[in-house]
């Protein structure tokens, strides 16, 4: 198993990340350090196991993924974020799920949603996504969220680069016919770390995601013959989600 952490500043959690990661006994970490300049480098440097690839600047925690899954050799991948310290116990879930033979496993954040009305555009960006790909049971579960992870087998058919944008890469592992399914629910609501770049609406990483969901729409119109993103069976079945999801209180 390799477990890839892609960090940009990260070091009043990144110590504590790596001990939880230690715990799951992986073959590697593979640390992705985004244009840090605080303390992160030598942090990750006094983990033996980790392999740390320093970027000066920041090319995005999104190709940070990329990069450490390119450097990879296990046939689990398991992707974290630097800023959020998540107990081993509960990232089991996800290598596991691998293990049993699914290939992209993902966290499920559909019970800590909100009511449709009170749902950001990321959210809404995710559920239409899915129910695109016909794909209702996935709610709003995203490769754009961590945890998630990969069989060595969903990335050699996506390739590694698709990574870059993530539901660019979720996309094609349900048009390939890949085994997409959520399996464990991890809040990373409340251990996300703000910053100016993720609040306020309009913000820079909103905008980025939506741009990449716009991105991953495009490449499912593009596999589909001509008649629409949707069928009107689609279609039908969307409305009546979004409805349910609408009035559920």
């Amino acid at each position: 198993m390799s477990v890839i952490i892609s960090a940009r500043n990260e070091e009043q959690t990144l110590s504590r990340l790596l001990h939880q990661v230690a715990r799951l006994e992986p073959a590697e970490i593979i640390v992705v350090l985004n244009g840090c300049s605080d303390n992160s480098f030598p942090i990750s440097r006094q983990h033996r196991q980790a392999i740390v690839v320093h970027c000066p600047e920041s090319v995005g925690h999104d190709v940070g993924r990329a990069i450490g899954a390119k450097l990879s050799r296990g046939d689990i991948l398991l992707f974290l974020d630097g800023d959020m310290v998540i107990p081993a116990s509960q990232l089991v879930s996800f290598t596991a799920a691998v293990d049993r033979g699914i290939d992209v496993a993902l966290n499920d954040l559909d019970s800590l949603m909100p009511s449709f009305g009170l749902c950001d555009d990321v959210t809404r960006s995710k559920l239409f996504l899915n129910y695109a790909l016909d794909r209702y049971d996935l709610g709003v579960s995203s490769m754009t969220a961590v945890p998630h992870a990969l069989s060595r087998h969903a990335l050699e058919t996506i390739g590694y680069r698709e990574l870059m944008v993530p539901p660019k890469a979720q996309a094609r592992s349900v048009l390939e016919k890949l085994r997409v399914e959520k399996v464990g629910t991890v809040n990373v609501i409340k251990h996300n770390r703000l910053r100016k770049a993720n609040t306020g609406v309009g913000n820079a990483v909103e905008k980025l995601i939506i741009g990449d969901h716009a991105e991953a729409l495009h490449e499912v119109l593009s596999r589909r013959k001509a008649g629409g993103l949707l069928s009107s069976e689609t279609q039908r079945e969307y409305r009546r989600q979004v409805a349910a999801w609408r009035n559920r209180i």
